[in-house]
């Protein structure tokens, strides 16, 4: 049996008798041997609208029809879009699906206000090959000039190229490996779309990975009329439900009576005023005058575009992050370390008993510290701030501090806190054992600065947890990245594992989670990335439990380690920590 065609609309509760419309001209025309999915993207629509929904699909075997609440999926993206006018948070949802849908491959998307004259089992077949999008361009670009000027100077895209994202073919397979709402997110930091919004978006985003479709496949009622139209798109003002004289009015309102919302949508039509349409009329001058004075900001347009221009091993990066986060691998480091000697017996001095490890500690620290404040100094590591320096300044004990891994610097701000807090106490980290034998002054600060390495020899990896244990029984502060991976500038906490916590329990002393923060500034780092603002935030001790045995008292550490970074991640980026590992769930009462 072949897979069946996935459709995606996205409506509020207004649009419902319009998805009517458009469902039972689909339906009526489709192609009885195919098999189609429609999936309805929506926030809180009643149950009396799906109920309505579901008896309409019902009539016809070859189609079934889902409801998808978004709002989990938005919840990121919508922080950082924009909304105006007739738009709504609505035109938004066709840019989550390549994530919140990771096992389909390929979908259409069509807007609520449209009406079929064709099977649309014939645009989905149409290959895209690793293309992103198949679309139709914009026939109100071909009919407005400012409209042309601006998608040409601002965007730059010419007006034949500049497409409508209300009819796409969608590659969401292609889409994920683009990472297509990461992407969103990083241009729309640096441009702020008035004129089209999530369609510009999806324009200068997949320029030159689009396939631009017959017309036919997404008419307008503007222009020269079509004898024979595919699609038909009411787009903008060009609405018969609530304007008259519309081109193609006859064969929307044939359709509104085959699918029973003839008379309600003519009642809603009679209901609106003069005034009413003249504020619509206005919205549209609005929008060209939008246009005009945009375009005039070509410059930060352009800019803002060129930003985008990434390092591709960068991105590959970013896609291995996320596949492993979808596969729940998150102690697997993301970047391959380089090939090194393995560590044998006698090659660390881990409590610095000799002369001339005590002689290359202090070179090294001292160095280390002062190099890496350059570079704070340059904003080539940027510190927004800190906060909880008293679960520093107050501990009496050595002990465990963790935090969260995803850069080479992120050790730089506890550092810099540990200085500040409690400048008698050394600092100790826990690298890997590769990162031991790093060349230039990168691997000498490595050796030298307070570095406990981990090995895969078992006796120096004894005689490091030895050591890291009078350590802290000596009153010192041990840095632990109890993630056990490095994924760089991931903004989420990883899960721990517990041998931090059980150093803290066999030497009695707290653990101290800290977690970095992170935001872009507008400064671009080498590979073409928002230099990352630090917020470092030091949170309260854990102490080990004596009542309990060791493994539980070190399981408890590390779950209560855990909420503690929850909190303070939806805390400080006011939005839920969830993890993208299995495919979303699509609420499926047909």
């Amino acid at each position: 049996m072949n897979k069946p065609i996935t459709i995606f609309f996205a409506i509020d509760e207004n649009y419902a008798p319009l998805l009517k419309v458009a469902f039972n001209s689909m339906m009526k025309r489709a192609d009885p041997k195919a098999s189609y999915h429609i999936i309805v993207l929506h926030v809180l629509l009643s149950e009396k609208v799906k109920k309505e929904i579901r008896e309409l699909v019902s009539k016809y075997p070859a189609f079934r029809v889902s409801f998808f609440d978004v709002r989990a999926k938005m919840e990121m993206l919508s922080k950082h879009v924009n909304v105006r006018d007739y738009y709504t948070l609505t035109t938004y949802y066709r840019l989550i699906l390549p994530k919140a849908f990771p096992r389909i491959d390929k979908a259409l998307y069509l807007d609520a206000d449209i009406v079929l004259k064709a099977d649309v089992s014939a645009l989905f077949q149409i290959n895209l090959g690793d293309l992103y999008l198949g679309a139709v361009a914009d026939a109100s670009v071909q009919e407005f000039p400012e409209f042309a000027k601006y998608t040409e100077k601002a965007l730059g895209i010419p007006r034949r190229e500049y497409f409508n994202a209300g009819v796409l073919i969608m590659n969401l397979k292609q889409l994920r490996k683009f990472r297509l709402e990461e992407k969103i997110i990083q241009l729309v930091s640096k441009i702020s779309f008035k004129v089209a919004q999530d369609q510009d978006l999806l324009n200068v985003l997949c320029r030159g990975h689009v396939l631009h479709l017959s017309d036919h496949w997404n008419v307008m009622p503007l222009g020269e009329k079509k004898k024979t139209p595919y699609l038909i798109h009411y787009n903008l003002l060009f609405k018969p439900w609530k304007n008259s004289s519309v081109m193609y009015e006859d064969i929307f309102w044939e359709e509104a009576k085959d699918a029973g919302v003839y008379e309600e949508l003519q009642k809603a039509k009679e209901e609106i005023t003069e005034e009413m349409r003249q504020s619509q009329l206005e919205g549209l001058m609005n929008v060209k005058r939008l246009c005009v004075s945009e375009t005039e900001k070509w410059r930060y347009y352009r800019e803002g575009i060129e930003y985008m221009e990434r390092n591709p091993k960068r991105e590959e990066i970013l896609q291995k992050i996320q596949q492993l986060e979808r596969e729940g691998k998150f102690d697997q480091d993301v970047e391959n370390d380089p090939p090194y000697i393995p560590l044998k017996p006698g090659d660390v001095d881990y409590l610095q008993k000799h002369w001339i490890s005590k002689i290359m500690s202090r070179t090294a620290n001292r160095y280390s510290y002062s190099y890496f404040m350059k570079k704070v100094n340059k904003g080539e590591i940027v510190i927004d701030g800190m906060d909880g320096f008293e679960n520093l300044k107050h501990l009496s004990t050595g002990a465990v501090i963790t935090a969260n891994h995803f850069h080479p610097f992120d050790s730089i701000p506890l550092h810099i806190a540990c200085k500040k807090c409690c400048p008698k106490r050394k600092l100790f980290k826990v690298i890997k054992e590769g990162n031991y034998s790093f060349p230039g002054k990168y691997g000498f600060f490595m050796r030298h600065a307070n570095s406990l390495p981990l090995a895969s020899n078992m006796i120096v990896l004894k005689e490091m947890m030895t050591a890291t244990e009078e350590l802290l029984r000596k009153g010192n502060l041990v840095l632990i990245y109890a993630e056990q991976s490095m994924w760089w500038n991931y903004r989420k906490p990883k899960p721990l594992k517990i041998g931090a916590f059980q150093f803290a329990v066999r030497a009695g002393v707290p653990v101290v989670p800290t977690f970095i923060t992170m935001k872009d500034t507008e400064e671009l780092d080498a590979d073409g990335y928002p230099v990352q603002a630090y917020t470092l935030h030091i949170l309260p001790p854990i102490y080990p439990d004596a009542s309990l045995a060791p493994r539980q008292a070190a399981k408890k550490m590390k779950e209560a380690n855990e909420k503690a970074w929850k909190d303070i991640y939806e805390k400080a980026y006011g939005i839920r920590l969830t993890y993208e590992t299995e495919e979303a769930e699509v609420e499926n009462r047909a």
